[in-house]
């Protein structure tokens, strides 16, 4: 069963602007393996003419390690929603992921695949033409700003009984401190209820000395440059540990992402009891 976006609640923020690094990231992963995202980009450019403010993600030299790095980190948290066997699983901040899809398409989960508006509601027509057929799971594309708490309980309440998996990759290099800690807050909350994980791919550390991002050239870097992510990383593990145990949670499973300069993990949190 697939469920189409339901009416957006108002968000006390508005993250719009981040949204364009989902189309950047589709034209990417479909030069990939990953499940869909070549047939999701073919449904979206359909004469193959990929416009020029996205073509950039296939053009500039570091292209390959970008593909690679991201392709690693979506793997990743594939691994750890296997390893946490969860029958529900909420991802917030999906963008053009359909993770939810295949994982739908080929187990009974239960999966509410969340991103703002705009996102929520082209993934939801983008879906409805790459899988029509009846699911062995439940796939529920709908909007969440996932630091709104009242949203974020409603979504959560809205979902069958058992343990929930909840799962981000790309989303909190874009939140400073005090949103981070608002998130692990509603995550927390939700957990400790229902049990279950939060799987995060978003462990990233600050480039060491400064050096050059590792994604990051010409509209990529002006994008990056503009929404603070290298400043919104990690100074170091210490101090991403330290942040996720002082919202509550235990690092139960951390998988490396192999780098020369070993920038980024991805880790499974259990609520601290």
């Amino acid at each position: 069963m697939i469920a189409r976006p339901s009416d957006a609640t108002d968000a006390p923020r508005d993250y719009s602007t981040i949204s364009p690094s989902a189309l950047s990231l589709l034209v990417m992963k479909s030069g990939s393996s990953i499940a869909f995202a070549k047939e999701a980009a073919a449904l979206l450019w359909k004469d193959g003419r990929i416009p020029d403010e996205l073509a950039h993600a296939l053009t500039e030299e570091n292209a390959r390690r970008r593909l690679r790095h991201f392709e690693n980190r979506y793997r990743s948290l594939d691994r750890l929603l296997s390893q946490a066997a969860c029958p529900n699983v909420l991802e917030i901040g999906s963008g053009l992921s359909f993770r939810g899809l295949e994982l739908a398409r080929t187990t009974p989960t239960h999966y509410a695949d969340t991103d703002l508006p705009a996102l929520a509601t082209l993934k939801a027509e983008l879906v409805a033409q790459l899988h029509p057929a009846p699911l062995a799971g439940t796939l529920r594309v709908q909007p969440l700003d996932a630091l709104d708490s009242k949203a974020f309980q409603r979504t959560v309440a809205s979902m069958p009984d058992g343990p929930l998996a909840i799962a981000n990759e790309g989303l909190l290099v874009y939140l400073n401190a005090r949103e981070k800690a608002r998130l692990a807050a509603n995550v927390r909350g939700a957990l400790a209820v229902r049990g279950g994980r939060w799987l995060t791919a978003d462990v990233y550390l600050k480039n060491p000395g400064g050096s050059t991002p590792t994604v990051g050239y010409g509209r990529s870097r002006a994008f990056i440059d503009a929404h603070r992510i290298e400043q919104n990383k990690f100074s170091d593990w210490g101090e991403a540990e330290r942040f996720f145990n002082g919202a509550g949670f235990d690092v139960v499973e951390k998988l490396a992402h192999q780098h020369p300069l070993h920038v980024r993990e991805s880790w499974a949190l259990a609520v601290r009891v």
